[in-house]
């Protein structure tokens, strides 16, 4: 049965009481939510990346995985992923740890957070672009960069426009669009730099 949640902290407890005992699939992740589900599924991707430590052999499925999710949060499809990705499984243990740590933080940051710039996540357009722009981190995670945290920003992107748009807070998704900034200039500045090395 489906369930809908209003934040993400709901959303994440409701996750949890589901999986309990069993890996969690990506698959079993789509059946379980509704409503704005996709913008979960997307932040529960992400969030690995978004700490110095980070779980090895995730970027590529898992950002291919938030790419396809931001194309459908941007054009409101129903969420299709390929069959490999669907059955990506994540174990309790590493779920527990990553939702645990995504707690951790979304309650800390709770005071702060509230609707305001409401267009920001409900205007048609914007919804559009803040989709794509998630798509734009997936790829960037997806890619194999040989540079220090840059999934880090990347990812960060990703879970600050994801919670603003749970949360309607339109702060948390400009902040989201300048970590995107930041890490492209940086991208830029290290590729210039590099051709004009050779």
């Amino acid at each position: 049965m489906k369930r809908k949640f209003k934040t993400l902290e709901q959303g994440i407890l409701m996750l949890r009481r589901r999986v309990r005992s069993i890996p969690i699939s990506v698959s079993r992740i789509l059946y379980t939510l509704s409503g704005k589900g996709r913008i979960l599924i997307a932040i529960v991707l992400c969030f690995p990346f978004c700490q110095p430590i980070q779980i090895p052999g995730l970027s590529t499925p898992f950002g291919l995985a938030i790419a396809l999710i931001g194309m459908r949060i941007a054009f409101g499809k129903k969420i299709w992923l390929p069959k490999k990705l669907l059955s990506k499984k994540i174990s309790r243990r590493t779920f527990n740890k990553v939702t645990d740590k995504a707690l951790w933080f979304v309650r800390k940051l709770k005071r702060w957070i509230y609707p305001r710039l409401f267009w920001l996540s409900s205007s048609p357009v914007m919804k559009v672009m803040n989709g794509l722009l998630i798509c734009a981190n997936g790829l960037f995670l997806a890619l194999p960069l040989p540079i220090p945290f840059s999934n880090l920003a990347f990812a960060w992107s990703t879970f600050l426009i994801g919670l603003g748009m749970l949360e309607n807070d339109g702060i948390l998704i400009i902040l989201g669009y300048a970590m995107f900034l930041i890490a492209c200039t940086l991208l830029f500045l290290l590729g210039y730099g590099i051709k004009s090395i050779f």
